[in-house]
């Protein structure tokens, strides 16, 4: 088929007519040489071919072997150089980390020696400071034994000055009473003599009975006459309870205001002398109120009134007399007045001390800064302060306004109760006791606290002390400059 798809392919040449002739005799022939010449040159140009590419792949395989024999040569050359260069790195790591520890030893060496320095001067110096606290603990153990001890025998002296004063008062007594025993004797001797004249003299006692009559009304003119120039007195010197109410009220001190009011203008308040004095003035018409009622007998709710002296001790401040030094005969001489105002000391007291009671404002106004804590003591008296400003604030509203009517409101009923001035006066010193006990309780409490508060800053104004002027064990202070001399007076 190749042969034919050729030979249709041939085109026809004019050929001349001497081949006409022949090759018109010879077509196969013709053909058949052909294909012979194109066969042959088919087969050079594949024999061509073939050495050409035998020579680029002898070519092909000399750049090979001499890429390979490259290759493995700079392969060599760069081991022996990494390796060189691995060695000569290995060598300088040993190097380096023998300097570091070197270095490193050497530094622990420094540390721990500067560390032992350190240890020894901070024991040598806690050596220091542990033994002068000793010695101050000592001192002040012996001072304190002493001072026990002189309390003891000043202790000791009253007790046996009071037994001598009790004793020779029971004898003073007994003999008042034996003359008081004869007295009455006498006196009934007298009377029953006088009752046997009486007896003789009855028909003239008509004329003596009009007599005494006419004296007693001059008497009783009298009288009247001096009790109103005295209520006029007492007018212009101590005013009366309603005028002492209106005082009190005009300082615009209750429970609302000291609320809004700030801390400080309130302390301004409170410690100045006209509110001090005003403040005073009231309780203690109250108080004479109240022992005017429970002598009388005016009243039953108050002959229960509580005893509170021995809290009115706990927040009394007597007074401090600066005397010189009295000789024996002097000092034996007063020994029965002194005892005597230490046994009516609380009935010179008063019942009601003005600062305890402006205390409770202060308390139900300020309480984060009046009590350092919040514990139990701390809220019962600011519930207890709070009771006793409204009792006092509607004591003062019945002496301003009259008896008023209270709806008992906590029992839920609508009964209502009249509560009159002496009434209140019991509600008002119940409310001050239940006051003045848990005053007193948080008081002694907060007195513990601010002597140890005291103990630990004087402890630690010694221990700076020595720190400062580097003071020996044994107290030598030779080597001080005159500013640490004056700091150690300090």
């Amino acid at each position: 088929q190749f042969y034919e798809s050729v030979s249709s392919k041939a085109r026809s040449k004019p050929r001349s007519p001497s081949r006409s002739s022949s090759n018109e005799e010879d077509p196969g022939q013709r053909l058949e040489a052909r294909l012979q010449a194109a066969e042959q040159k088919r087969l050079n140009i594949l024999a061509k071919s073939q050495m050409r590419l035998a020579k680029l792949d002898e070519l092909r395989q000399a750049a090979k072997t001499g890429v390979e024999m490259r290759f493995e040569r700079e392969r060599k050359k760069l081991g022996t150089k990494v390796e060189s260069r691995v060695q000569q790195a290995e060598a300088n790591r040993m190097l380096i980390l023998k300097t570091y520890s070197q270095r490193r030893a050497t530094q622990n060496e420094r540390s721990s020696q500067s560390m032992l320095r350190r240890m020894a001067r901070e024991s040598k110096y806690k050596e220091r400071v542990r033994a002068a606290i000793h010695q101050k603990r000592v001192a002040a153990e012996k001072k304190r034994l002493g001072l026990l001890e002189a309390e003891k025998k000043k202790a000791c002296a009253r007790i046996l000055q009071v037994r001598r004063v009790a004793n020779s008062i029971s004898h003073q007594r007994e003999v008042e009473r034996r003359k008081m025993r004869d007295q009455l004797e006498d006196r009934l001797q007298r009377a029953r003599r006088q009752r046997a004249e009486y007896l003789r003299h009855r028909g003239r006692t008509q004329k003596s009975i009009r007599v005494n009559c006419t004296r007693m009304h001059k008497q009783a003119d009298l009288l009247s006459r001096k009790l109103a120039r005295c209520w006029r007195q007492f007018l212009r010197q101590k005013k009366t309870t309603l005028d002492l109410a209106k005082a009190f009220d005009s300082l615009k001190i209750n429970g609302k205001s000291v609320k809004s009011m700030p801390f400080e203008q309130l302390a301004l308040l409170i410690e100045s002398i006209a509110t001090i004095q005003t403040v005073k003035a009231l309780l203690d018409r109250i108080e004479s109120r109240i022992k005017a009622s429970r002598v009388g007998g005016a009243s039953d709710l108050l002959s229960s009134l509580d005893n509170i002296d021995h809290l009115l001790k706990r927040v009394a401040t007597p007074k401090r007399k600066t005397t010189p030094r009295p000789s024996m005969r002097s000092r034996e001489a007063k020994r029965v007045a002194s005892v005597r105002e230490t046994a009516n000391y609380l009935a010179k007291s008063s019942r009601y001390p003005v600062r305890v009671v402006l205390c409770a404002y202060m308390i139900l106004g300020h309480p984060e800064a009046v009590l350092s804590g919040h514990g139990e003591r701390e809220i019962a008296l600011a519930k207890s302060a709070e009771a006793f400003v409204q009792e006092l604030e509607l004591l003062v509203k019945i002496i301003l306004e009259g008896p008023i009517k209270n709806s008992d409101k906590e029992s839920g009923s609508a009964l209502t109760e009249r509560l009159t001035f002496r009434s209140q006066l019991t509600v008002f010193d119940k409310a001050w006791c239940s006051y003045l006990n848990c005053f007193v309780v948080w008081k002694v409490k907060d007195a513990q606290l601010l002597e140890e508060d005291l103990v630990r800053a004087a402890c630690q104004l010694e221990l700076s002390m020595i720190q400062k002027c580097k003071l020996t064990p044994e107290g030598d202070n030779t080597a001080l400059t005159h500013d640490m001399k004056a700091i150690q007076r300090q």
